[in-house]
């Protein structure tokens, strides 16, 4: 059965190495699941460990010091009473830290 994979795998290369619309291509064998994935002829975008394809990761962009510190003046502006809302927020829900990073 490996090697079925194996030549599979193998012809799935030769046919994309063929075609001058993909520019690149990962096939990974799962469980005896073959899948495939790349950029051009209509394959399916790769995802990394986080699930995020490539164009998703480069939309992150850590936050300037400009956001920091205006983050930081609204926390120290807030009350003890609002800032212990805001960090059991947080603690509950930590997407919430990066969704404020993305804008």
């Amino acid at each position: 059965m490996r090697h079925i994979h194996i030549a599979l795998c193998t012809l799935l290369i030769a046919g994309c190495a063929g075609n001058s619309e993909v520019e690149g291509e990962r096939v990974t064998v799962e469980n005896g699941e073959v899948r495939f994935c790349g950029e051009g002829n209509g394959l399916p975008e790769c995802r990394d460990y986080n699930n995020l394809t490539y164009g998703e990761n480069l939309k992150y962009r850590a936050p300037t010091d400009d956001q920091l510190a205006e983050e930081a003046s609204k926390v120290r502006a807030e009350s003890p009473q609002e800032l212990e809302e805001t960090i059991s927020e947080l603690e509950q829900s930590p997407g919430l830290i990066e969704d404020t990073t993305e804008e």
